[in-house]
């Protein structure tokens, strides 16, 4: 499955599957801070941020995957 169309698509570069280790760790690192305060509503609200930074981490991580394997 293609995240991207392939119009848009690239070579693999590990510069940005770097960048993408790093927004994937600190995206879990600071889910694991919030980890004990999340019995407050309002810290939901902050607590989506690390959530969100994984998720882009992890969908950098699994592009950069797939073009490493297509090489």
């Amino acid at each position: 499955m293609r995240l991207i169309f392939k119009k848009w698509d690239s070579v693999f570069n590990p510069v940005v599957t770097v960048v993408g280790e790093f927004f994937l760790g600190g995206g879990l690192y600071g889910m694991a801070l919030f980890r004990h305060v999340l019995q407050h509503p309002i810290v939901l609200v902050v607590a989506a941020l690390p959530t969100l930074v994984a998720a882009i981490g992890a969908l950098i991580l699994v592009r950069e995957i797939q073009l490493f394997r297509a090489r």
